[in-house]
C-alpha cells in the first residue's frame, strides 16, 4: 500500500479473528452497544460507510489527502460512522483501530452497552437514535451525551422520555424526567474543545518546524522539551532558533535554559530503547508507546511535534524500524493561554436555561472532553464556581447544574484509559439533588476518589 495508488483491501479485512489471542478478547458489552447502533443501518449501507472510513484512514496515514483535509483521519460529515468504525475495529479488525479516537469512543459505547436495557426503556429513544445515525451523523457527541444522561436518570428509577422537537415552536429541553413525584425538565449541552489549542499548534509548527527539518536533514535525532511562561504568540521570532544554534555550537551535548520566556532542554535522542522494542514487535506510528520509547516518559494529553524516518510494517499505520527522530514536546502555563483554553460554561448555561420549561423545575447537564491539561481544568473549575454563584436564571425554575469533565487518554501500556469528574452546582434548589450516581461513563466498580482529576495528575 503506497501513496497515490488505489487502495484495495483484502476480502477478510474487516472480519473478526477466527481464533482470538489472549491479549485481544471479545467484549460482549461493547458489542452489544455496537450491534444496537448498527441494527438501524441497512447492511450494505454500513459496509459502504465502513469502507469509506477505512479508505480515509489509510489515505490520511499515507498523507494522500487534499491540503484542507490533512490531519483528519476521518470524514467529518460522517463522524458517527467513524465512531462505529472505531468501535468495530477494536472488536474485530484491530489493525484499523486508532488508539486516540478509541479512548474517546470505546468508553462511551461501553457505558451505553452496560445499561442498554435502561436506555431502551426511555420513551422516544428510537426516534432519537434515527436522528443520530442520519441527520446528526456529523455531530454525534450531543446525542450520545443525552443518551448517557437519560441512562443515569433511568438507573435512579425515574421515568424518562426524550422530548420531541416540534417545528415552529423553537428549541425545547431534551428530557422529561419524572421521579419521587416530581417532573423535571432536563437540558443537555455538549461543549467541544475550543480553537485556541489548534492555534497554538499552528504557532509551534511555524516556530519549530523549520528547525526540526534542519535537524532531520543533517541526520540528527533530537528531543526538545519546551515549557513557556508566555503565550506562544509572544515568543520572539528567533528565540528557538538561537537555542538550536547554541545546541549545535555546544557540540550537541545538550542545551538547557530558563529565562523570562520559558525553560527547556534540547538533547540528543537515543533510539536504542525503540530499536530494542522493535526487535520483537511493531509499534503504532503515532502512538504514545512510540513517544515513550523515544523520550523515556509519558505525559497525559501531551502536545508533540515529530519528524520520524521509519520503516513501515505491512500495515503502514505501524512501524518496524526507525533510524531518525526529531521530537518536540511543548506546554505553556502563561495565565492568558490557560484562561483562553479554560472556556467557561457561561454561554452554554444561558442557552440551556433558555430552553427549560417555565413551569417545571429544571436541571442542566454540560459535558466536555477535558484534554488540554490539568492546569486548564483547574482554572475552568474556578470559573465555573464563580459563574454558578452569580448566575441568574431569569425567572426559570433552574435548580441544579451538573458539569461532566470527561478525560480520555491512551497510556503507552493500555489500549485506553478514562477519568471522569462530576461537579454539581445548586442554583435555586427546592429539594435534594436528583442525581445520586454522578458518573455517566465510569463503571461502578472503578476506583473512586474525592476531588477533581486535575488534583491527581498522571505523568
Amino acid at each position: 500500500m503506497t501513496k497515490d495508488q488505489p487502495i484495495e483491501f483484502p476480502d477478510d479485512f474487516f472480519d473478526p479473528p477466527q481464533h482470538r489471542p489472549p491479549w485481544w478478547p471479545d467484549d460482549p458489552v461493547l458489542r452489544r452497544a455496537l450491534d444496537w447502533f448498527k441494527a438501524k443501518i441497512p447492511e450494505q449501507r454500513w459496509k459502504r460507510r465502513r469502507l469509506a472510513a477505512a479508505e480515509r484512514l489509510y489515505r490520511a496515514t499515507l498523507r494522500d489527502l487534499a491540503p484542507g483535509d490533512r490531519g483528519r483521519l476521518f470524514n467529518a460529515a460522517d463522524t458517527m460512522g467513524w465512531y462505529l468504525f472505531t468501535a468495530e475495529a477494536s472488536l474485530d479488525h484491530i489493525q484499523n483501530y486508532d488508539f486516540t479516537w478509541g479512548s474517546r469512543v470505546v468508553p462511551v459505547f461501553l457505558a451505553i452497552g452496560r445499561d442498554l436495557d435502561h436506555l431502551k426503556e426511555v420513551a422516544g429513544i428510537e426516534d432519537r437514535l434515527d436522528r443520530l445515525l442520519n441527520g446528526e451523523k456529523a455531530q454525534p457527541n450531543g446525542a450520545l451525551f443525552e443518551m448517557l444522561v437519560a441512562i443515569a436518570y433511568r438507573k435512579r428509577g425515574a421515568t424518562v422520555c426524550f422530548v420531541p422537537e416540534t417545528p415552529g415552536r423553537g428549541r425545547t429541553y431534551d428530557l422529561r424526567v419524572e421521579m419521587d413525584g416530581v417532573t423535571f425538565a432536563v437540558e443537555c449541552k455538549r461543549m467541544e474543545v475550543g480553537d485556541y489549542g489548534e492555534a497554538e499548534r499552528d504557532i509551534m509548527r511555524q516556530k519549530w518546524g523549520p528547525l526540526a527539518v534542519t535537524f532531520a536533514e543533517f541526520g540528527r535525532s533530537v528531543f526538545a522539551d519546551l515549557h513557556f511562561y508566555v503565550p506562544l504568540a509572544d515568543i520572539p521570532e528567533d528565540y528557538l532558533r538561537a537555542r538550536a544554534i547554541a545546541y549545535r555550537m555546544g557540540g550537541e551535548r545538550g542545551e538547557t535554559w530558563d529565562d523570562a520566556i520559558g525553560r527547556g532542554v534540547i538533547r540528543p535522542l537515543d533510539l536504542t530503547r525503540l530499536a530494542e522494542a522493535l526487535e520483537t514487535t511493531i509499534v503504532g506510528a503515532s502512538s504514545t508507546r512510540l513517544i515513550e520509547l523515544l523520550t523515556g516518559d509519558y505525559v497525559r494529553n501531551g502536545a508533540y511535534s515529530t519528524i520520524l524516518h521509519t520503516t513501515a510494517s505491512a500495515n503502514p499505520r505501524y512501524v518496524e524500524g526507525c533510524d531518525l527522530a526529531v521530537v518536540m514536546r511543548w506546554a505553556t502555563d502563561a495565565p492568558a493561554a490557560v484562561d483562553a483554553k479554560a472556556r467557561d460554561i457561561k454561554r452554554k448555561l444561558f442557552e440551556a436555561n433558555d430552553q427549560l420549561a417555565d413551569d417545571l423545575p429544571g436541571v442542566i447537564h454540560i459535558g466536555w472532553e477535558a484534554v488540554e491539561g490539568d492546569h486548564v481544568e483547574a482554572a475552568r473549575n474556578a470559573k465555573i464556581l464563580e459563574t454558578a454563584a452569580e448566575f441568574d436564571p431569569r425567572g426559570k425554575p433552574l435548580e441544579f447544574v451538573y458539569c461532566h469533565y470527561l478525560v480520555p487518554e491512551v497510556p503507552p501500556d493500555e489500549t485506553w484509559a478514562f477519568d471522569e469528574t462530576t461537579q454539581w452546582l445548586p442554583i435555586r434548589p427546592d429539594r435534594l439533588t436528583p442525581m445520586t450516581d454522578l458518573f455517566l461513563i465510569t463503571p461502578p466498580e472503578a476506583h473512586m476518589r474525592h476531588g477533581g482529576h486535575w488534583l491527581a495528575s498522571r505523568r
